[in-house]
């Protein structure tokens, strides 16, 4: 699957819950997420490197990191 493929999944997903993400923006990380952490510094990497594709890559593992089953719970408790 493209990420293009992806994002559009992803759109879907996003109406179909009612809430729209602004893809134009990259992901924010949560502060103390490992997983969080790491996509970050890839995606920072990427970005130094000039690597487009790869730092789009990292913004979209990103997303789904954030939208995982039971990770905004973790995130929401600070942990």
């Amino acid at each position: 699957m493209t990420v293009r493929q992806d994002q559009d999944r992803d759109e879907n997903q996003d109406e179909d819950q009612g809430q729209k993400e602004d893809l134009s923006r990259p992901p924010v990380p949560v502060p103390g997420c490992p997983a969080c952490t790491e996509l970050a510094i890839r995606r920072d990497d990427a970005r130094a490197r000039c690597n487009r594709s790869a730092e789009t890559d990292a913004d979209v593992l990103l997303r789904r990191h954030l939208r995982g089953d039971g990770v905004e719970d973790v995130h929401r408790q600070g942990h």
